[in-house]
């Protein structure tokens, strides 16, 4: 987590602005006391002291918080962006990073490993009812740039969900949109006999893949310049389910 309860005075604080004199620090959820790490390497953040079973910064990578830290900052400079927050509770949902961008509510949310496609389809409901806007964020990764990729089960959702787009974090506002297109796979060409000593053939063709597609980049996103509130109705698709949502999606027209 980068924000804390400092006990002293009930404020939250950033780990970052934090020194250990200045605590004790507690959970804003849990309320269980939590400590500061401060190191030269790694992002400035509170962690539970143990044991602890709060949920609160569970499954944050160091990557995860040096996105979010990184959106935050970068956010802060834009004079069109207010209510700026980090860790923002909403009670049913906690919003990695939340603001207002041109008047719009808008929750920015980076996808952890552990969290389940149950899970991001629920939180995405709970912000629609809440009358916010949701960007999920994914970490990008080298393997984006091969021909020949296997989205995870919660890319596949975000594709769904974001007009076949799926958004991928590169450093501060600098956002990657991918449309996944299909991947053929060669069928290579084979030939047999049959029970009555007849020659078959076979092969030689291209087939879809079900499993790998083919990652296709649009052009870069700003974050704060380069996305608009929208409204997606309720959709099924083979085993994806998306909830009519609220959601905060690009302006690009389709590249692929």
């Amino acid at each position: 987590m980068l924000c804390g309860i400092r006990v002293q005075d009930n404020l939250k604080v950033f780990a970052s602005n934090s020194e250990r004199a200045q605590g004790p620090f507690q959970c804003p959820g849990c309320k269980h006391e939590l400590v500061l790490r401060k190191g030269r390497i790694k992002v400035h953040h509170f962690a539970h002291k143990p044991p602890y079973h709060c949920q609160r910064g569970e499954g944050e990578s160091e990557a995860h918080r040096k996105c979010k830290e990184s959106i935050y900052n970068a956010l802060s400079q834009c004079a069109h962006v207010t209510g700026l927050d980090v860790e923002a509770d909403f009670g049913t949902v906690i919003a990695d990073v939340y603001c207002f961008i041109n008047n719009v509510p808008v929750a920015i949310e980076i996808q952890r490993s552990n969290l389940s496609v149950n899970k991001i389809t629920e939180r995405t409901s709970a912000y629609g009812k809440l009358g916010i806007h949701v960007l999920w964020l994914a970490l990008f990764n080298k393997n984006l740039g091969d021909e020949k990729y296997s989205p995870k089960a919660w890319e596949k959702w975000c594709h769904a969900t974001y007009f076949g787009r799926v958004y991928y974090w590169v450093a501060d506002l600098t956002i990657a949109p991918i449309h996944f297109s299909e991947y053929q796979n060669y069928v290579e060409p084979s030939s047999w006999y049959n029970e009555y000593g007849e020659e078959q053939s076979g092969g030689g063709y291209y087939k879809s893949s079900k499993r790998y597609k083919t990652p296709s980049i649009g052009t870069y996103l700003n974050l704060a310049t380069d996305f608009s509130p929208s409204y997606k109705q309720a959709w099924t698709g083979g085993t994806i389910y998306v909830p009519s949502c609220r959601i905060y999606n690009d302006k690009l027209r389709k590249w692929w």
